[in-house]
Formats: structure tokens, C-alpha cells, sequence
């Protein structure tokens, strides 16, 4: 596959938005199945703000649809598909295994933690070698999204954690 510095902004806009929908699925299932009224606040919030993302990232497309390198996403869709499938987030099975464990939502925090940060992780490297200013532009608004999940997460998790620990 090539790297990220040959994508164009809608690229990258239409790779992100499969892993909008993906953080999504995740985080719907685990405020659905939350144990603390605080993670599945926080897990709740986070699926609409993937919603959020994604009607962003849709009215996006415009903006960057005109000079992509696919004639039609019918020749884009297998990397689409390639990139949803990276595990950005967890897959179900795992997912699955998590939420049987005892520490369900803390485990489940670290995981969001662990894929926001990948993934932003990925949109900074990728807005550094990005040829074109549209894909430069698009590469450092999700990474900017992405670290602020992040460090939601991590600031939630610290709560969570205080107040799961018993008081002696």
C-alpha cells in the first residue's frame, strides 16, 4: 500500500470516515453494556461525537472530492476496506473478551485510549508527509480530534479509577 504522502485530502477524508463508523459501532457497544453510570456517560458521548466527526468528514467530501487521484470509489473501496479493518479499533471478538472482565470499563478505557491514540498518532505522521495542502489540512484536523478524545479518555479514566478505589 502505498504511504500516506499520496493520498489526497478525499483519501483521506473517506479513510477516515470508515473508522468514524467503526469508533462508533465501539463505542455504542460499550456504553450499552457500561458498568459505572460515569463510563457509559462517557462512552455515550463518544459515539455521537463519532457521529459528529463523520457528518463533518461528509461535508468534507466536496471540498477535497475534486483532483483526487480515484476516478470513482468503486476503485477506492478495497483500501477503504483495508483501512477499516486495521484494528484502529479493537475488533468484536476482543472487544467481547473485555467486556466479561471484572475491570469491563476501565479495560474498555484503555482500549478507546489506545486506538484514539493510534490513530491520531497516524494523522500527525501523515500530516508531515502529506504532498498537497488539502491533505495536510485534513491529516491535522482528525489528528487534533483524535488527541482530544485521548485526552478526554484519560482524564475520565483517572476519575473513574478514583472512584472505583475503595476508601479506607
Amino acid at each position: 500500500m502505498p504511504g500516506f504522502e499520496e493520498f489526497s485530502g478525499f483519501e483521506v477524508i473517506r479513510a477516515a470516515m470508515e473508522v468514524e463508523k467503526n469508533g462508533h459501532r465501539f463505542y455504542s457497544t460499550v456504553a450499552a453494556r457500561a458498568k459505572s453510570p460515569l463510563a457509559r456517560e462517557l462512552f455515550s458521548w463518544l459515539a455521537q461525537d463519532e457521529v459528529q466527526h463523520l457528518r463533518t468528514l461528509e461535508d468534507l467530501v466536496p471540498k477535497y472530492q475534486e483532483g483526487s487521484f480515484w476516478e470513482d470509489e468503486e476503485q477506492f473501496l478495497p483500501y477503504l476496506r483495508r483501512f477499516a479493518d486495521k484494528e484502529i479499533f479493537p475488533s468484536a471478538e476482543r472487544l467481547e473478551q473485555v467486556l466479561r472482565e471484572p475491570q469491563s470499563d476501565l479495560r474498555a478505557l484503555d482500549l478507546a485510549i489506545e486506538a484514539e491514540e493510534n490513530f491520531a498518532e497516524y494523522f500527525h505522521r501523515a500530516a508531515g508527509a502529506a504532498r498537497t495542502s488539502d491533505g495536510r489540512e485534513a491529516f491535522a484536523w482528525l489528528a487534533a480530534e483524535e488527541d482530544r478524545h485521548a485526552a478526554v479518555l484519560k482524564e475520565r479514566k483517572a476519575q473513574l479509577e478514583k472512584s472505583s478505589t475503595p476508601r479506607g
